[in-house]
């Protein structure tokens, strides 16, 4: 996940606000996949 905030950040750096929204997109579904696995 750390790859991953460092590309949000640059992202959000340069201006690249689409990509940055694609990256919480994607870290949000990692968090729910953890969530799911957690309760199972």
């Amino acid at each position: 996940m750390t790859q991953e905030l460092i590309d949000l950040r640059n992202s959000i750096l340069e201006e690249r606000y689409q990509d940055a929204l694609t990256i919480v997109d994607e870290l949000e579904g990692m968090s729910k996949q953890a969530i799911l696995r957690n309760i199972e």
